[in-house]
């Protein structure tokens, strides 16, 4: 591309009056794209996809297919207690409104709790490959908030608090295992993913059953990784942190009133802004992706992280638009509709590309020139548009 070229893409880009095609991969998904005009409509159509995927890859022991290649045929024999408890919590979710839905949520959930569920001294947990991780402990105990068949569960959701706690320090920080593995981790990084997971999971809990333990609890560890991961956020940034922290943020404002909750959502989604690509710098397919080449420690560009960043960018712009914050409304919401509309692409639509449509037709593949499928690349682009899709109808996005 010259430099003209480029200086033009970009002025277009920033104004919003840019039309860009997106190619992506070897599928080859052509789309006009102005951020103003991603809509409800076409949301509904990614959605509808994407649902179909999900129900068309739930295998009929229980569990969602965890990945699947496309170009090989081939499904990997690893397998992921977080992601297929994410993928869980959408279910759970999904069912609520779709009746049809809850044949599958109640098979799933009986899976879970023959197979994967523990119990001991009135602690639930999560056990696989001899280790329980918070981050599963929590995964499951959102996947009951939201199931209709919660009244059922309520004794097991009570169990896989109490464990929640029970990993819980003092100053309000979290210890990641429950059962520890056999092997060194880094207990610093675990925690990047599974303390907003845990949290969310008390807040949500808390909104479930009214009781205020939970709410205490809650707070008292978002205060504590509130001063880690934003007072001292130089020290200890790391993007993976900001989605979860965020949806947590949001809801304590939302109970609390809380200004503090909100202001700290913006510093972590303004620092995450800075690996997403808003400029097509690179090539004009990497638009809307978050991913720096600067920071390898960050990982490598993947539809997961860019549907869950998109998720929570979701969360922060509903924050703002409560606290009457423009700045941050018109900074997050460019940032939505380009992350958005990245996932959109990101999508397998052409029945025609491969073998077994049904293995790949609504699914998100892994980034541009990957074509592998995993559970929760679908979970998290469905998670993020919904949200998207609620801000775009309720609040006058």
């Amino acid at each position: 591309m010259s430099n003209i070229v480029k200086v033009i893409s970009i002025a277009l880009i920033i104004s919003m009056l840019g039309a860009i095609v997106f190619m992506r991969g070897k599928i080859q998904i052509k789309r006009e794209f102005v951020p103003e005009e991603i809509t409800s409509d076409e949301i509904d159509q990614s959605l509808g996809l994407a649902t179909e995927w999900l129900v068309n890859n739930f295998r009929e022991k229980g569990i969602f297919v965890y990945q699947y290649n496309p170009k090989t045929e081939k499904y990997s024999r690893k397998n992921n207690m977080i992601r297929q408890l994410m993928a869980s919590r959408l279910l759970a979710e999904l069912s609520v409104s779709d009746v049809a839905l809850q044949k599958l949520h109640k098979k799933n959930l009986d899976f879970i709790f023959k197979y994967w569920y523990k119990e001991k001294d009135g602690l639930g947990y999560i056990y696989y490959n001899s280790k329980s991780k918070l981050g599963a402990i929590a995964m499951a105990l959102r996947t009951l908030v939201y199931s209709p068949f919660y009244k059922d569960y309520a004794d097991k959701a009570e169990k896989l608090a109490n464990t929640v706690l029970k990993l819980q320090n003092k100053d309000g920080s979290f210890e990641p295992w429950f059962i520890d593995p056999d092997y060194n981790y880094d207990k610093d990084y675990l925690l990047t993913f599974y303390s907003g997971e845990a949290i969310l999971s008390l807040v949500e809990l808390y909104e479930k059953t009214k009781d205020e333990k939970y709410l205490k609890a809650a707070v008292v560890s978002q205060d504590f990784y509130i001063d880690r991961y934003v007072v001292h956020l130089e020290e200890n940034y790391y993007p993976a942190y900001v989605p979860w922290h965020t949806l947590s943020l949001n809801k304590q404002y939302k109970i609390t009133g809380n200004e503090k909750y909100a202001e700290a959502a913006f510093v972590l989604n303004d620092e995450l802004l800075k690996i997403q690509n808003q400029t097509g710098e690179g090539r004009k397919k990497y638009l809307g992706r978050f991913y720096d080449s600067r920071h390898p420690e960050y990982g490598s560009p993947h539809s997961a992280s860019d549907g869950v960043y998109v998720e929570g960018l979701a969360y922060a712009y509903e924050l703002a638009k409560l606290v009457g914050d423009l700045e941050h409304q018109v900074k997050y919401k460019k940032a939505i509709l380009l992350g958005g509309s990245n996932l959109i692409n990101l999508q397998f639509k052409n029945p025609e590309k491969f073998k077994y449509p049904e293995r790949f037709i609504g699914a998100v593949k892994y980034r541009v020139g990957d074509d592998r499928i995993r559970v929760d690349t679908v979970q998290h682009a469905v998670d993020a548009l919904r949200k998207v899709k609620e801000i775009m109808n309720n609040a006058q996005f």
